[in-house]
């Protein structure tokens, strides 16, 4: 053969090769669509407790889940009572052991689980389709029948005590709790740790007493997700919290955010590294503006690819996972940007950081950056969102924030229908630097020296 025709097969194949590659490549990625929740149907019992049915999914799994209008901010000055309390529901009724109640729900194929929040906690479980309506029993005869002894208290508070010393002795922890608490002050959403005499002063009563009050079915919603027999669990329902007795209703605290600006250094010496906390009180989520504030936080320091991050982890090197985020709260809401940065470059950090939000509300990003924020946030909201226990939890925080029916139904419309123009505006108009308030962790001295470097940015 010769050199020419060995140098023409050699082409044809590599032509040949090059289609079979392109043809193996897969399409080109689309807008996601909007995220669908399923047919509900809601029902409601005399003791105003409301039950929401939602098939869903082809598994022969259903989630069981109590959801109540209750957690810190109902403890009373006695911080982690509802934590505490919730906990203890786990621990045995009057009709069986802790163990057998973990027992009987293993062969159910689930398990008992628990969550405290600051105005939601919740009890449920995720069972096969057949006993849906023997967990509806399970979890009624754990509100209604709960123990409540001092000995279980007593080792759950051995538990919560040795958490609470690792989370004290954590910088991020400290950061944390320093800046909840100069946005919020006294009020719940400003108090994160008790102290250890506090957190051993509560007694088995107190939990008897904080589940009697404000774990009440007017308070309550049931939600059943997944496969399962409607009549069947509806007839559980009526039957296992037909007699569950109304309560009163709650007596929300109000919420006076405190402006900034502040600063907070809390002594760590010769600490290696800063932890910084950034940021001030916004809005809730039902507030006009929410969804662009979402839009322009993922955008700027909420995502791997944002702005913030790529600044000061990719071109700096000063941190490794900086993180941005918009929190919601009954009525209120904050932003803040976080980061873990070496020492020697606190000032260096907190001055790039201020940079790329002024940098944002003054010039406008590009069509090509927000499309890309934009497919990011809408194919994680919808992935994040298809489960059973996605979908209940989605339903709760509707119901909890009072927003309409149609919010899940228009997120991701409302994600793409965000400019750039709007995501500029909201930065200019709600994220205001001389009015921030700023938490920094690290070496005291050393902090306060760089940031008297930054003109009087941050004065102490």
């Amino acid at each position: 053969m010769t050199l020419f025709k060995t140098l023409s097969l050699c082409a044809a194949a590599l032509m040949v090769s090059a289609v079979s590659v392109a043809k193996e490549l897969p399409p080109a990625g689309g807008k996601p669509s909007n995220f669908v929740v399923p047919e509900t149907r809601q029902v409601s019992l005399d003791n105003g407790l409301k039950v929401t049915f939602i098939p869903y999914g082809t598994t022969p799994k259903a989630t069981v889940r109590l959801v109540t209008h209750t957690g810190n901010i109902d403890d009373g000055g006695k911080i982690w009572l509802s934590d505490l309390s919730f906990e203890m529901l786990r621990q045995g009724t009057a009709n069986q052991s802790a163990q057998a109640l973990a027992t009987s729900v293993a062969s159910m194929g689930g398990q008992i689980d628990t969550s405290v929040g600051l105005d939601s906690s919740w009890l449920g479980t995720d069972v096969l389709s057949e006993f849906a309506d023997d967990a509806v029993a399970v979890i009624a005869d754990m509100v209604l029948n709960a123990n409540f002894d001092e000995s279980d208290l007593a080792r759950i508070k051995v538990d919560r005590q040795r958490e609470l010393d690792v989370a004290k002795s954590r910088p991020s922890s400290k950061a944390t709790e320093a800046f909840y608490h100069k946005i919020y002050g006294n009020h719940p959403y400003g108090q994160l740790y008790p102290t250890q005499e506090s957190l051993a002063s509560i007694t088995a009563e107190e939990t008897a007493a904080f589940v009697a009050t404000n774990l009440v079915p007017n308070r309550s919603h049931l939600y059943v997700s997944g496969v399962f027999d409607e009549a069947a669990v509806l007839a559980a329902v009526k039957s296992a919290f037909g007699e569950w007795q109304a309560g009163a209703e709650p007596q929300r605290k109000t919420v006076l955010a405190q402006a900034g600006p502040s600063v907070t250094v809390i002594d760590r010496p010769d600490a290696p590294q800063s932890t910084l906390r950034l940021g001030l009180a916004t809005f809730g989520p039902g507030h006009k503006d929410a969804m662009t504030m979402n839009v322009m936080n993922t955008l700027l320091g909420g995502a791997f690819s944002s702005r913030i991050t790529s600044n000061i982890r990719e071109d700096k090197g000063y941190t490794y996972s900086p993180r941005s985020s918009v929190m919601d709260r009954v009525g209120t809401g904050f932003w803040y940007q976080g980061a873990d940065v070496t020492a020697e470059a606190t000032a260096a950090s907190l001055s790039e950081i201020v940079k790329e939000i002024n940098l944002l509300a003054n010039e406008h990003p590009s069509e090509k950056e927000l499309t890309g924020v934009k497919n990011y946030m809408a194919g994680i909201f919808v992935l994040r969102n298809s489960s059973r226990g996605a979908i209940i939890s989605q339903l709760a925080f509707t119901e909890l924030h009072g927003l309409d029916a149609s919010y899940l139904q228009t997120y991701v419309d409302k994600i793409y229908a965000t400019t750039p123009a709007e995501v500029s505006n909201v930065v200019k108009q709600y994220l205001d630097v001389s009015k921030m308030h700023l938490v920094v962790v690290g070496d005291e001295a050393d902090v306060k020296a760089q940031l008297a470097t930054l003109d009087g940015l941050f004065a102490l």
